[in-house]
């Protein structure tokens, strides 16, 4: 039987990465929205675009967790009332984020 090592914890700076190869995917494709009569190419267009600010915003939310900083600060700068309100805005982004550093560097 093999056993697979355990991978370390992900760091800071691997979420930073993975947030900025997210937003980066933003920028490279906001200049490809098509006009009205292509209205489901521009609606796949966005929905990719979404996928990855939602992957870049998760991958943030972690890495300034992962450097110590708290849901107050977080709830804060997204402009939430509350912590548990980022927390509930921000969890499916951060699911995404966590996706996305596994297909990056495997299983964290």
């Amino acid at each position: 039987m093999t056993v697979t090592p355990e991978l370390p914890a992900a760091t800071p700076g691997d979420w930073w990465v993975t947030a900025g190869r997210s937003l980066d995917r933003v920028q490279d494709r906001d200049a490809g929205a098509r006009t009205a009569p292509d209205l489901l190419g521009t609606l796949s267009e966005l929905g990719e675009l979404r996928r990855a600010a939602d992957t870049a915003l998760g991958a943030a939310v972690r890495a300034l967790l992962a450097a110590g900083r708290d849901w107050a600060e977080i709830a804060s700068a997204l402009g939430y009332g509350s912590e548990e309100e980022a927390r509930l805005a921000t969890a499916l982004a951060m699911d995404e984020a966590s996706l996305a550093l596994d297909r990056r560097i495997g299983h964290h």
